[in-house]
């Protein structure tokens, strides 16, 4: 019996060691120096889907979007996408562990003023000088027996909200926002319905994938455009979509 202790202790401490490494890499990935200062470099973005639906949050409350692929979805799938609470949050409820892993892919990438990569409209709200973080979530038991994530989340900052929000770029917005004691209002602007390659390749799952856009204010100004994709596995814990 202690010795299964011991053998499980240091499976956690690899599986530990092994998120932290993945972290560390997404970090340096996004980052270089010039003449010691910390310089953010461009990385496309590649984790949009391409849209088979889409409804803004009014058409769908509104009744607007009747007869369309949303109408169809069931109730729990439904609250998943339109609600204004924290979907780590969600999945550390629906899962069984007391927290849901963060897997940094990309932390702090630059945007490039030039980019076409059908990233939200929303985010030339945020001004100049974007920043993109994306992020694989995953609870155990929320996607079966496998260890696939949960869902995928891009989030875009200026350089000013990014360093001031999010200290911990190792942590979860949700951890870095609530530790910061930070109120804000979450605005639900799209929902979409589509197909993305590497996310199915990710997910372990065909599409095409649900996912939605929104917006994170605090004082009155636009924070963060945050666009999440959820695996269709999450059928575990929802029910059928």
């Amino acid at each position: 019996m202690r010795a299964r202790a011991t053998f499980d202790r240091v499976v956690a401490t690899r599986a530990r060691c092994d998120v932290r490494g993945r972290v560390r890499g997404a970090v340096a990935r996004a980052r270089a120096t010039r003449g010691g200062e910390d310089v953010r470099r461009h990385v496309p973005w590649t984790g949009g889907l391409e849209i088979i639906f889409s409804a803004d949050e009014r058409d769908v409350l509104a009744g607007a979007s009747r007869g369309a692929p949303l109408d169809a979805l069931s109730a729990p799938w439904r609250l998943m996408l339109l609600s204004d609470g924290s979907v780590t949050r969600h999945l550390s409820v629906l899962g069984r562990s007391a927290r849901a892993e963060v897997e940094v892919v990309e932390s702090g990438a630059r945007r490039s003023d030039d980019d076409d990569d059908d990233a939200p409209g929303d985010v030339k709200r945020l001004g100049a000088g974007i920043l993109r973080r994306e992020v694989f979530l995953r609870a155990r038991g929320t996607t079966g027996a496998g260890e696939a994530p949960a869902v995928y989340a891009a989030s875009w900052w200026n350089e000013e909200a990014f360093r001031k929000f999010m200290p911990d770029e190792g942590a979860s917005m949700w951890a870095n926002l609530r530790n910061a004691n930070v109120e804000l209002h979450r605005e639900i602007r799209e929902v979409y319905l589509g197909k993305n390659e590497r996310l199915e390749e990710a997910f372990g799952e065909r599409g095409p994938f649900w996912a939605r856009h929104y917006i994170f204010w605090h004082d009155g100004a636009p924070i963060t455009v945050v666009y999440e994709v959820f695996n269709p596995a999450l059928s575990a814990v929802l029910g059928r979509p």
